[in-house]
């Protein structure tokens, strides 16, 4: 069953087993498992089936360091399916070396092995429609060579590759599934405001706001699956008997908040033929489309005392004209289109080369439309094949790369950041319309991380130096230049209500669950202790289905007691 809370007619009080906080990867992927489970489930999203501004207004809060991380609510969706309504579907899973002990990054310790991930990525595949688990290309390509032939170095890893989701949007793709579930309820505009704890602490349920009416749904079980800042945000909001935060005992709800690291780094050259390169999306044999990467090797990472990094050969630079590509002018120009973030960057950027070139706007938007109409030709050609592979298509082609003849290309990095507690997410002094405080988000990196990546980077130079066939030019780039390249990814929001080994050191234990508040489990990103260089989203659907495991297994605690202003309420 699928309805709005506002107009569902709800009474003052719900009963369940198991309440699930947040309709996007983590809690749908949850709910469907446990679908014929036995146990009785209401599932409760803040949004609506559809985007609106109204709701997302609820997202807004104070980022301390604007220029160092992006608007709080721009990477985030309070909506039915959550963020999987705008991301780029891009799956690459956490590896061994990232659940290891790293004694050189302080807090990077996981409490299980990654064998408990890996169990449950294939079924993560299915669900995120993104094939089969295979990231090498001599396996998903069909035996197909690395990025480019001639680099044999311990130091890297070419024929890695990331696959793509088509991207599912989770709330599109299983409103049906969740709708004909007969054991699950899913209300939507249905904001929590409240944990509810019973008199032993343990977890008793939630409130929602039901268009201006709140509702007390009573629950032995609650899973909070909103993601790395609505998380925190939750948890420090409290309850009466926890002012100062649930599961906050140690000051560490909100702490230890990682993104990944991003920028343009450096200039990849390929010295050998272009048709010898294998830089862009390919059909994987199950019909996927996946790409290579280049990546720092775990044994470097361990040698060597760094942390996880990628760099993927970008197109050529969009901003400066002198590309001749009418593609790149064409892209360039519609910035006023894309995501305010990279418009920013590219306006930027234009100054930069504007001042470099020493002409004016006119001038300098002129050159762009030259570029367009003297290449209309090839540019219909390719708005043509973009509109068939990525307008029309269910499985749509994940971005444009084109070809440099010249064989140059920027070198965007991500790199893994690591787990820092005075990287934290806080509560501000405002609050929102429903009466919650909104969060304030102090991004912080440390001297290490600039340090690692720097080094990381000089290992991958090495190695293409070494080799026949790429050259990395890194010229000029230090740690302090480092600083002012990179920025953090703001759609990944990691390690804020961090698992651990013990209540001193994270927020929640391996299965999840709250180490002060019986009951009350964390699903997501959220309660990553480490952030790997991958995308979160894959290793967090496959988390989820080892919690879905963990609920079916664990038996159902003994009815609680919550106390209110007049007797008491028993579930």
């Amino acid at each position: 069953m699928i309805a709005d809370a506002r107009s569902a007619g709800l009474p003052d009080r719900l009963e369940t087993d198991l309440v699930i906080i947040g309709a996007g990867a983590a809690g749908i992927t949850l709910a469907l498992s446990l679908a014929n489970s036995g146990l009785d489930i209401i599932l409760v999203e803040a949004g609506g089936p559809k985007y609106s501004a109204a709701a997302q207004a609820f997202y807004s809060g104070e980022a301390v360091d604007p220029e160092g991380h992006s608007p709080v609510d721009m990477y985030r969706r309070r909506v039915f399916g959550g963020s999987t309504t705008l991301w780029g579907g891009r799956c690459i899973p956490f590896g061994e070396i990232d659940f290891e002990e790293r004694p050189w990054m302080d807090y990077a310790r996981w409490p299980f092995g990654h064998e408990e991930v890996a169990a449950h990525i294939p079924r993560a595949m299915e669900i995120l429609e993104a094939g089969l688990p295979e990231f090498e290309a001599g396996d998903a390509l069909l035996g197909q060579p690395a990025m480019v032939g001639g680099v044999v170095d311990e130091d890297v890893l070419l024929d890695r590759i990331e696959r793509f989701s088509k991207p599912t949007d989770f709330g599109a793709r299983y409103r049906a599934e969740l709708s004909n579930a007969p054991n699950i309820r899913l209300f939507t505009n249905a904001a929590t405001t409240q944990i509810k704890l019973g008199n032993d602490g343990s977890a008793a349920g939630v409130i929602i706001d039901a268009g201006g009416k709140p509702v007390t749904i009573i629950a032995r079980r609650v899973v909070i699956a909103a993601g790395g800042i609505e998380t925190p945000r939750l948890l420090l909001a409290g309850s009466p008997a926890r002012p100062n935060g649930i599961g906050n005992e140690h000051d560490l709800v909100g702490r230890f908040y990682q993104c990944h690291l991003e920028g343009s780094v450096g200039t990849l050259h390929f010295l050998t033929r272009a048709e010898e390169l294998r830089l862009g999306y390919e059909l994987s044999h199950d019909g996927v489309y996946c790409r290579r990467y280049i990546a720092l090797s775990p044994h470097a990472q361990r040698r060597h005392r760094l942390a996880g990094l990628v760099v993927r050969p970008s197109h050529p630079g969009i901003v400066d004209p002198d590309h001749r590509s009418p593609v790149l002018s064409a892209m360039y120009l519609a910035k006023a289109f894309i995501v305010p973030e990279y418009a920013r960057k590219m306006t930027a950027l234009e100054h930069q080369a504007r001042a470099q070139r020493g002409s004016s706007a006119i001038a300098y938007h002129a050159a762009h439309l030259r570029n367009i109409i003297l290449g209309s030709p090839k540019l219909t050609a390719f708005a043509a094949d973009w509109t068939r592979r990525r307008i029309l298509a269910s499985r749509k082609l994940p971005s444009v790369v084109l070809a440099d003849p010249r064989g140059f290309y920027p070198a965007d990095i991500n790199g893994e950041q690591e787990p820092n507690p005075d990287s934290r997410i806080t509560l501000g002094s405002d609050r929102d319309a429903l009466g919650m405080p909104k969060v304030r988000v102090a991004w912080r990196a440390t001297v290490e991380d600039y340090h690692r990546l720097l080094v990381g980077l000089r290992r991958i130079e090495g190695a293409f130096t070494r080799s026949k066939s790429v050259r990395f030019d890194l010229a000029g780039v230090t740690e302090a230049t480092l600083r002012d390249m990179i920025v953090p990814i703001g759609g990944h929001h990691i390690g804020t209500a961090r698992m651990a080994s013990s209540a001193r050191e994270g927020v929640c234990d391996a299965n999840g669950e709250v180490f002060s508040v019986p009951g009350l489990f964390i699903a997501g990103a959220a309660a990553f202790p480490t952030s790997s260089f991958a995308n979160p989203t894959l290793t967090l659907v496959a988390l989820s289905l080892r919690l879905a495991n963990h609920l079916q297994r664990a038996p159902a605690r003994p009815a609680v007691t919550i106390r209110k202003q007049a007797g008491a309420v028993h579930a």
